[in-house]
């Protein structure tokens, strides 16, 4: 341990005496005569030294190490590295380095020390700067010029036992860092340049505080030098954005070194020789915040921006225009000029060329107009800019003759309207006095305004041919003529048509006989007007309709007129809108009426013609469900003219009507609504029931007549006549007292079995599966009977019986009778006809069963099958009959 502890110490020893030698061959002997200086409006430290002047061998490279400290603790600000290259002439140095925290806050100290390779010198002594101090808060730095979009430093420096409260920017809280002892400092970022006036900022009190200008460096760029006399240089460039900055902190400029001594406007002069060729110009822009250089490079006689013209002047109608130069030196020159000229806004440009010009002769201007011209000129050779415009001169050409009015005509019965357009001031060549119209040996006189006369008295034989002119102070017009028909012109179907962009695109078919062109003329369709027209040129049959009278939902009708050597000839004709609108009438007289159980005709009167802002193509229905406003039912009705429609299949309901006008811009001309209520129409059931009666009395009466008249006929096949049974006394034999019994003789008897219900003793029924032609009894008392008997009657009772022979099979069929107590026997039966059988008499039989036992005299009725002749009989047993027993 002690041996490394020996060692150690040693090496130590050892690094001390390298660090203050000087390198083998080298002499590091530190930085002499150091010098510090300060500049507290750039807030910038600045360094001077030297090498030993007694040193005799200098390495080629030496880097010293620069240290800023604060005094106060020693902590270290800001350390660089200075390289540099010793000399034998000069071995004196120079380092400067600006300070982020002004240099009134605290004290300041500098050190410097050489280095070569692994070789350094000693320190050189502290060189300090002295802080500020005040018995009272004070704000540093003072009156700052900051860029915008940078951050910057402000101190506050508080007086003894003196306590911080606050530090404002611009009214605003900040927050602050204690830097050492008294001194506090805050970071503010510039977000926006100031007002024309600096930006406050204080601490504790705003009595205590400074101010601060935030801006922009120069941005100018674009310079351009040329010359505009010939004896001097004109350089002039684009500022850019504005700085922001005071006028005692504004840009300056400098032309080539030389101060330009127009500070407000971004051009200088100077007065040089321009024959010297192409040469160099720079422009140097500084203010506080930054410095710009601008260059440009050119040859002044290339660059020849001429001055305006003076004293311009013009007069005549073929106007000669008149101007002098400024400078001399442009009597020489070969150069081109730009004459302005200026009539009720449109623009002419003429251009003439010559050496020195300084007049022109201006051609084809319209006589009795208004003018105003200007003057610039450029060289011709080495052509650069246009000069400056001269001041404007107005003059006024004289008056010519009007030219030829354009004249058409009107017609309204048996009068006509001669009418021409007012000639615009082009055209007129002066004012308009008055114009001359004459018809065969007539002659009057027309003042504007007016420009239309009224013929009355047409002629029947021949048309008349008028002729127009126009006249100013220096003449007549050439005459314009027109033509009148003899008869007025017969009328054609017009053709409809839609507008579009505010006009009409009108064509139409060639007609032979226009040989001048063609006339149309429009004017609204249910208004009286004046018309307008416009003439078209032969061999076209085409033409953009536009005038400014031109209204929407107005419906016109255009003319089209063949242009003839003789009376203009009506030759096809349009009807359209320029632009159509919802209908804004209302249509009229709508009225609704029942027509049977389900028709409904409706009627209405439609929008009049001069009320129709379209063309209407149809009209539409709409009726609704009262007793259902859900409900509603459209019926298209495609017509263009108002009438009636019947609407059928409507139900029996309450109902509410509306009609619309359909256009192709939509629905409009709503109807008052009517109401119907639709009432059942009982009223014509009563003809029906009458005609279906008569129909049905007609047919039977009809059918009685046949039957009548065959009658042989219909009985022999419908109703054969059937011989009644006779009845003798030896038929019958006596069966005890006041009872007597049918004797028949025996015969093949029917296969008919008589069965009583085997749960009622003493009734007999039909028993369907038994073998057919068996009657028997369940009663063991009354023996089997079998055969045939015409007919059983009791002598104290008689039956009246019927019975259905279709029932016969049916177990339920029920047995009818009447008992009849009278001592005459009377048997009512049903006859009945089957075709393809042999006639026989068939009573009436009802349906059959075994009745339930009556206390007395129950009966039992027992079937019997039809014999050969279709006999059918029926009867009943009583219950103290003979067969019963």
């Amino acid at each position: 341990m002690l041996v490394f502890l020996l060692w150690a110490s040693l090496f130590l020893s050892s690094l001390q005496e390298q660090n203050g030698q000087d390198a083998p061959g080298v002499q590091l002997s530190g930085p002499q005569n150091v010098s510090v200086d300060y500049d507290l409006k750039d807030q910038r430290i600045s360094v001077t030294w030297e090498d030993d002047p007694s040193s005799s061998r200098v390495p080629d490279k030496l880097i010293y190490d620069v240290e800023v400290l604060l005094t106060v603790n020693m902590t270290e600000v800001h350390s660089e590295a200075v390289d540099v290259r010793p000399t034998l002439t000069s071995r004196k140095y120079h380092w400067s380095w600006t300070s982020a925290l002004p240099l009134e806050c605290t004290s300041h100290s500098v050190r410097l020390r050489s280095r070569y390779q692994n070789y350094t010198s000693q320190w050189s002594p502290l060189q300090s700067i002295t802080g500020s101090a005040s018995s009272h808060p004070q704000v540093f730095p003072r009156s700052s010029v900051v860029q915008v979009d940078s951050n910057f430093t402000f101190c506050c420096i508080l007086g003894p036992g003196q306590r911080l409260e606050y530090m404002k920017y611009n009214n605003i809280l900040m927050n602050t860092t204690h830097i050492i002892d008294q001194s506090y400092a805050m970071v503010v970022h510039m977000q926006s340049p100031s007002p024309p006036s600096c930006i406050n900022v204080y601490c504790n009190s705003p009595l205590y505080g400074t101010c601060v200008y935030v801006g922009y460096p120069p941005g100018d760029r674009n310079l351009v030098c040329e010359t505009r006399d010939l004896e001097s240089v004109e350089c002039h460039w684009d500022t850019g954005r504005p700085t922001n900055l005071t006028k005692q902190r504004m840009t300056r400029y400098h032309l080539n070194g030389r101060a330009c001594p127009n500070r407000t406007v971004s051009n200088c002069y100077q007065t040089v020789r321009v024959d010297q060729g192409e040469r160099n110009w720079t422009l140097t822009a500084r203010n506080p915040l930054g410095t710009l250089e601008l260059r440009d490079t050119a040859d002044l006689k290339k660059r020849v921006r001429l001055l305006a013209p003076m004293e311009v002047v013009a007069s005549g109608v073929n106007a000669s225009v008149q101007w002098q130069w400024e400078r001399p030196q442009y009597h020489i020159l070969l150069m081109v000029c730009q004459v302005q000229l200026n009539h009720s806004g449109h623009i002419d440009m003429r251009n003439y060329s010559g050496i020195g010009l300084r007049s022109v002769v201006l051609h084809g201007l319209a006589p009795a107009q208004t003018y105003t011209v200007q003057v610039c000129c450029g060289l011709k050779q080495h052509f650069w800019k246009w000069g400056d415009w001269s001041e404007g001169s107005t003059f006024k050409t004289e008056e010519d003759i009007p030219e030829a009015l354009d004249v058409w005509m009107q017609i309204e019965g048996n009068q006509t309207i001669i009418l021409w357009k007012p000639l615009t001031v082009n055209q007129s060549h002066g004012q308009i006095k008055d114009y001359e119209v004459t018809w065969g040996r007539q002659e009057t006189i027309v003042h504007p305004p007016q420009n239309d006369f009224l013929i009355s008295d047409r002629s029947t034989g021949e048309g008349h041919r008028v002729t127009v002119t126009a006249k100013n102070s220096a003449g007549s017009s050439l005459p314009s003529i027109i033509i009148i028909p003899r008869l007025p012109h017969r009328s054609k179907s017009s053709m409809k048509i839609v507008g579009s962009d505010g006009g009409f695109n009108l064509s139409w078919s060639a007609s032979p006989n226009a040989s001048c062109g063609y006339v149309v003329d429009w004017c609204p369709t249910h208004t009286k007007c004046r018309v307008e027209w416009v003439k078209v040129p032969a061999g076209i049959t085409r033409a953009r309709i536009h005038s400014a009278s031109f209204e929407e939902g107005v419906r016109y009708t255009l003319s089209i007129f063949a242009c003839t050597p003789g009376a203009p000839e009506l030759w096809e004709r349009r009807e359209g809108y320029v632009k159509e609108c919802l209908p804004k009438g209302q249509i009229q007289r709508l009225a609704a009426e029942q027509h049977g159980s389900d028709t409904v005709l409706i009627s209405w009167t439609g929008i009049p013609p001069e009320n129709q802002t379209a063309f209407i193509h149809g009209y539409i229905i709409y009726y609704f469900d009262t007793s259902h406003p859900s409900s509603m039912r459209i019926f298209n009705v495609t017509t263009d003219e108002p009438g009636a429609k019947n609407l059928t299949g409507i139900p029996v309901s309450s109902y509410r009507f509306i009609v619309k006008a359909l256009t192709s811009v939509g629905e409009g001309g709503d109807s008052s609504p009517v109401f119907l209520q639709m009432n059942p129409q009982t009223d014509q059931l009563i003809p029906v029931i009458i005609i279906s009666l008569g129909s049905a009395a007609c047919l039977l009466t009809l059918v009685t007549i046949l039957c009548y008249r065959n009658w042989k006929c219909v009985k022999e096949n419908l109703h054969p006549e059937i011989p009644k049974p006779v009845w003798k006394e030896e038929w019958l034999t006596p069966l005890g007292t006041g009872r007597q019994i049918l004797y028949v003789d025996p015969c093949q008897p029917s296969e008919i079995d008589i069965v009583c219900n085997r749960e009622q003793s003493g009734e007999a029924v039909l028993d369907n599966n038994a073998g057919k032609g068996a009657l028997t009894n369940t009663n063991s008392d009354v023996p089997a009977l079998h055969g045939y008997y015409n007919q059983l009657l009791s002598k104290t009772t008689s039956g009246h019986f019927t019975f259905s022979p279709h029932t016969m099979g049916s177990p339920s069929s029920q047995l009818s009778g009447t008992v009849i107590q009278n001592p005459s026997y009377n048997l009512e039966v049903q006859a009945s006809l089957d075709m393809g059988q042999s006639v026989g008499y068939e009573p009436d039989m009802n349906s059959f069963s075994c009745p339930n036992p009556e206390p007395h005299n129950a009966m039992s009725y027992v079937p019997v099958e039809t014999d050969s002749w279709g006999y059918k009989f029926q009867y009943h047993i009583e219950d103290s009959s003979p067969l019963q027993e």
